[in-house]
């Protein structure tokens, strides 16, 4: 397996030098180990699993497109606002899961609950149209009557023959 690796090069106060002088956990004493070391404790501590540090890592990489969505009142869509907050949320799920050898399983636990969120905030969107705010409500129509012919067929029982 090809081991990639980036050389970083800093500038530290002697104060901050000493610091990572005095890290000697598992054994680092090289820099580079020292640097390691801090990066593992880090991540321990603030762990990478962290759903909250997740949301906002999403949450950032997401708001340049939510705010131009809400830069226009007259503009806003519901419909928009779901997904994008869907975004956060399946971003941020992903992000602190264990990427371990249960990381579907888990993955999917974490997923159903903001899957659901979603489908909650978007049918009424598309099934009661005269009460959502929707930039393109005239598109909504066609849709909505898709929508409702797949909710009629996942309703009715398959027969097995």
């Amino acid at each position: 397996m090809l081991n990639k690796s980036q050389s970083i090069s800093v500038r530290l106060s002697a104060e901050d030098y000493d610091y990572l002088m005095h890290i000697e956990q598992n054994g680092a004493v090289t820099q580079s180990e020292k640097v390691r070391e801090l990066i593992r404790m880090t991540r321990e501590q603030i762990g990478t699993q962290s759903f909250t540090r997740a949301y906002l890592c999403a949450s950032d990489a997401v708001a340049p497109y939510r705010a131009l969505s809400k830069n226009i009142p007259d503009t806003r869509s519901d419909i928009v606002d779901g997904i994008l907050d869907f975004i956060d949320e399946a971003a941020a799920a992903v992000q602190a899961t264990d990427k371990n050898d249960q990381f579907v399983s888990q993955l999917e636990q974490r997923l159903l609950p903001v899957s659901e969120n979603l489908i909650a905030r978007l049918l009424p969107s598309f099934l009661q149209s005269q009460t959502a705010q929707l930039a393109n409500a005239e598109n909504i129509t066609p849709r909505a009557e898709r929508i409702r012919h797949l909710i009629a067929q996942l309703q009715t029982p398959i027969r097995k023959e």
